[in-house]
């Protein structure tokens, strides 16, 4: 028997016996997961698993049903390249500040449900475990994006996965005949039931990669966010997780939707597919479906039908309540962080006094003159200011409304903040502190080819790392040499300011301003992003 032989057999030995499997060379490391051995890659001493399956294929009959735990495989199965992404439209485009490295996707295909794991290759504990779900509006997005790259995270002692889960019709698609065939137990949310899966997953393999299991933090971005939030309201996820991160998605005032409503959204969309009958909509090839819920930038041509909102459903059993309101009870009482950017969603520069206040009373009806009289705009640059300025302030005071109750309804800390720090461009326009802008800093990726990342930027990298390893870690966000970020208190407004000026601040431009978005708020004025 050659010597490499007597490692494998020594491994496979190891994986029945269910140890952890360390790499069998230096760059060949192997892995004894519930479902069988693989064989991953070492780099920068991290151990990397990619396109991992933790479900079967969704396809044909399991289309639009809750995910089956992949089978089982005989042999080393290698988990070098990415799984494809869930189908979605594809390949995304870059525009505004998203340049490649925030859109680029494998080719899509409903076979997804795949997951990938980065681990420290040396380790003499067991390390906490972040499950990282990506953004794209529940429409699109993969686990396998570059600003997702766990290496420099899990060099810190950290397991990283990062997963796939359905998306567009094929994750959030209601209809009243796939709810009388689920007979009560969920509708719609085949998505949230992936990122499930993909949890109860971690919970039997993070061993196998030296993960603990009773030390999981979810953490997500923009509908990433949203569902790290709808995982926390939902009873199926209870004990999957110990703690909860969610960028840029608390404050959206985005709502879960209706399972009539979506019911109705998916009869509409079965109607443009030309489908007769659910066998014959499982039986349609994905680009047709795909096809008949289009996405446009900005409206619609004319005479084409708006796009069918397709995202979480309140379904009664996946999702019993609205992650989006802040007095929604919830499953997991967890402590979060949770926040945003200080230039998400901004309106255009260009816009003039008179759409300013024509814009300001369609919204906030009554309480539109107290806002005017805060928000000067006199002429058209002092209107642009103030369009920016209320976005901002609207989006950061449902957030501090949202922590405030989530922590008093859970009983556990909510961690809120704003990052400030501008995204850098090689030549204008700059788009500030962009929504998303702030991943590559936390996942450690700044790459100069894209970005003209310095020295600054570094710095601001590890800042953010430092809070949130802390908070993997312990659930406390403190314990790194930055200034004491304190949890959300009813009785003192402020939030933890990120980035360029880090430590304690008001969370929005003014105490007045607050207390007015506060006041609309209370008397049932929805604060959103749009």
């Amino acid at each position: 028997m050659t010597i490499r032989a007597a490692c494998l057999v020594g491994i496979l030995v190891l994986a029945a016996n269910g140890a952890p499997l360390l790499a069998a060379s230096p760059t060949a490391p192997f892995v004894g997961t519930k479902a069988g051995t693989l064989r991953g890659v070492r780099e920068d001493a991290v151990d990397v698993f990619r396109g991992v399956p933790y479900a079967e294929a969704p396809v044909g009959a399991l289309r639009w049903r809750a995910p089956v735990a992949a089978k089982s495989w005989s042999g080393v199965r290698p988990a070098i390249e990415y799984g494809a992404s869930c189908y979605q439209e594809w390949p995304a485009r870059t525009f505004g500040p998203y340049t490649s490295e925030f859109v680029d996707t494998p080719r899509p295909s409903e076979d997804c449900l795949y997951l990938n794991v980065w681990s420290p290759a040396q380790r003499t504990a067991k390390v906490p475990v972040m499950v990282w779900i990506h953004g794209g509006g529940f429409s699109g997005g993969s686990g396998a994006l570059s600003i997702y790259d766990g290496t420099h995270l899990a060099s810190q002692g950290i397991m990283v996965v990062t997963i796939n889960y359905r998306v567009g019709p094929f994750g959030f698609l209601a209809h009243p005949e796939l709810t009388r065939e689920a007979r009560g137990t969920a509708a719609g949310n085949y998505g949230l039931q992936d990122m499930i899966a993909a949890l109860r997953w971690v919970q039997d393999n993070a061993a196998a990669f030296g993960g603990d299991a009773a030390n999981v933090t979810i953490m997500g971005q923009s509908a990433g966010a949203m569902a790290v939030n709808a995982l926390v309201a939902s009873p199926q996820a209870k004990g999957l997780f110990a703690r909860a991160i969610a960028q840029s998605g608390s404050g959206m005032g985005i709502p879960a939707i209706p399972l009539a409503e979506a019911e109705n959204n998916g009869e509409r969309l079965f109607k443009a597919t030309g489908a007769a009958t659910l066998t014959e909509l499982r039986a349609l090839p994905p680009e047709k479906i795909q096809s008949a819920n289009p996405f446009y930038f900005g409206s619609p041509p004319p005479g084409t039908p708006p796009r069918i909102e397709l995202r979480p459903v309140l379904d009664g059993g996946v999702l019993p309540a609205d992650y989006s309101q802040p007095g929604a009870p919830v499953a997991s009482a967890v402590p979060i962080i949770t926040g945003f950017n200080a230039d998400e969603f901004m309106p255009s520069n260009e816009v003039t006094a008179a759409e300013f206040q024509q814009s300001v009373r369609a919204r906030y009806g009554a309480d539109a003159d107290r806002l005017l009289s805060l928000y000067p705009h006199a002429t058209n640059e002092e209107a642009a200011q103030s369009a920016r300025a209320l976005v901002r302030d609207v989006y950061m005071t449902a957030t501090y409304r949202w922590a405030v109750e989530h922590s008093r309804i859970g009983g556990r800390p909510v961690y809120a903040y704003l990052f400030t720090h501008p995204s850098p461009v090689a030549k204008p326009p700059g788009f500030g502190t962009f929504h998303s802008s702030e991943i590559p800093y936390l996942f450690g990726v700044l790459d100069r080819n894209h970005r003209p990342y310095d020295d600054r930027d570094e710095q601001i990298a590890k800042q953010l790392q430092s809070y949130w390893l802390s908070f993997i870690r312990t659930g406390d966000p403190n314990g790194g040499p930055g200034a004491r970020w304190n949890p959300v208190d009813r009785n003192v407004v402020q939030v933890m300011g990120l980035g360029d000026d880090a430590g304690p601040r008001p969370p929005v431009s003014s105490n007045q301003r607050f207390q007015a978005l506060m006041t609309y708020a209370d008397s049932g004025g929805r604060l959103s992003i749009r």
